[in-house]
């Protein structure tokens, strides 16, 4: 199994504008390598999004404290829910900071749909 990221592009979650947890970015991926792998900068799985191909997503990106999408995939992951070939939808908004309330800090919920 070869995760060369130079072959697959990085989704950004940059991409997704919403700011309303109400009205969310919604991304409907097909898990690929449901096992996380580091590369230099952050830890990711690869999948399909929408229908947009596949890429590597980062799921922790290691210059951020924001944890909250790593730690909930790999619950899931852990457990069973995720594995490679499952459907999964990301709900994504850039909330506030419950620490400073002047940052802007993303959100995501995650829920299995297979």
């Amino acid at each position: 199994m070869s995760n060369d990221s130079s072959l697959t592009p990085f989704f950004h979650w940059g991409d997704c504008k919403s700011n309303d947890e109400k009205n969310p970015d919604v991304l409907r991926i097909v898990v690929v390598e449901a096992e996380p792998f580091a590369t230099a900068y952050s830890t990711n799985i690869k999948a399909e999004v929408d229908d947009k191909g596949l890429y590597i997503i980062p799921l922790h990106n290691f210059e951020s404290a924001n944890k909250a999408l790593l730690n909930e995939f790999s619950k899931m992951w852990k457990s069973g829910k995720i594995k490679d070939g499952s459907s999964v939808k990301v709900n994504t908004w850039l909330g506030v900071s419950t620490r400073n309330p002047d940052k802007k800090l993303r959100r995501w919920k995650i829920s299995s749909t297979s």
